[in-house]
């Protein structure tokens, strides 16, 4: 929760920060964001693998404290150039704890869906107490704070004996075991991060303060916190599958908006989504490999690269098409990924699900 907290917190204001600070365009936005997300891929995909390797207890320590220490760092940015540096500096430090969390979580017999609820409501708090501080040094000094407070708890966490497993740098078995949920979860993620990369500029230009801005992404994080708990006992292919439904629907009605608060049903929408794919996609990887740590790695190495494209593309789109045409595209490309999953699932031969509800 409190890790969660610090990194949604920190992200919440980048784009207001760099037009409304340092005079960027949406171009230059989606680069700056596509750097952190490069950053964040490489540093998932090896560290991941790393705690498959060496154990999560080390990992997941360093990883914390590396990151309290680059939001840190964040609160003496001057300049695009320098907090372009520090943000691909965050990415690295940000991408060794996930996946060593999250197997220490599935291998401790947790619900996955629980412990992505907390997520969630960390999130919701970060993005709500960002928007309130609203001043740019404030916020990175308060999430800075928030991550050193989760290494500081992972002093007391218990591990016990580790398993270790030997796995190959490119470790080709396990993708191609979860590629249906790889490959389509990236089309659908470029989509989502096409709509995230300029969503806080254009809450803004629909009225919306900072306050609100991060008040509309809190609705969407506790909204997430209530539907994670429940989700769990569906299985994960039934998940994955809901999960991309909801987002097509939702995607396309940001459109409708023409004010700041009516943007609020359409996040607790994308929250349905979100938690059904995230839990779902989770599920999926962990059902089928015992390299956990390296298979939930390269699930966020897969949502990494979809960041990268989907702010690249985002930043170009809006300022090319507008907010509404990268909106339209997201659901393209939603729509896309739910049917390579299909097909790519069964043509592996999963058509019979792990679990049934």
């Amino acid at each position: 929760m409190l890790s969660s907290a610090g990194m949604s917190g920190s992200a919440l204001l980048i784009p207001n920060l760099l037009r409304d600070g340092f005079s960027a365009d949406t171009v230059t936005i989606g680069f700056v964001t596509a750097s952190f997300n490069a950053s964040l891929f490489a540093s998932s995909y090896y560290f991941g693998r790393y705690s498959d390797v060496h154990g999560r207890k080390l990992i997941l320590r360093a990883g914390l404290a590396l990151t309290a220490f680059s939001l840190f760092l964040l609160a003496f940015t001057d300049s695009t150039n320098s907090l372009w540096m520090i943000r691909v500096l965050v990415g690295l430090c940000a991408g060794m704890y996930p996946s060593a969390l999250l197997a220490h979580v599935y291998e401790s017999d947790r619900k996955v869906g629980k412990f992505s609820a907390y997520g969630a409501l960390g999130f919701g708090f970060g993005v709500f107490f960002a928007g309130v501080i609203s001043i740019y040094y404030g916020v990175f000094l308060f999430c800075a704070l928030m991550l050193f407070g989760a290494f500081a708890i992972t002093l007391t966490m218990p591990f016990g004996a580790e398993h270790r497993h030997h796995v190959p740098f490119f470790p080709r078995a396990i993708i191609k075991r979860n590629f249906p949920v790889y490959i389509s979860i990236m089309f659908r993620h470029i989509g989502a991060n096409m709509i995230w990369v300029i969503y806080p500029l254009f809450l803004e230009d629909l009225g919306a303060a900072d306050w609100f801005i991060g008040s509309i992404y809190a609705i969407n994080a506790f909204a997430q916190f209530v539907f994670m708990q429940y989700v769990d006992r569906f299985s994960s292919m039934k998940l994955v599958i809901f999960g991309f439904i909801f987002s097509i629907i939702t995607f396309p009605s940001y459109t409708l908006a023409t004010e700041a608060w009516q943007i609020i049903p359409a996040q607790i929408s994308i929250a349905a989504a979100w938690s059904c794919l995230y839990v779902g996609s989770v599920k999926y990887v962990m059902e089928r490999n015992d390299e956990k740590g390296t298979s939930a790695g390269l699930l966020q190495s897969s949502l990494s690269i979809s960041a990268i494209i989907g702010a690249m593309i985002g930043g170009v789109s809006a300022f090319t098409l507008g907010y509404h045409g990268a909106m339209y595209i997201a659901t393209v490309l939603a729509t896309i990924g739910v049917i390579i999953f299909w097909f790519t699932h069964r043509l592996m031969g999963h058509s019979k699900e792990i679990n049934s509800t």
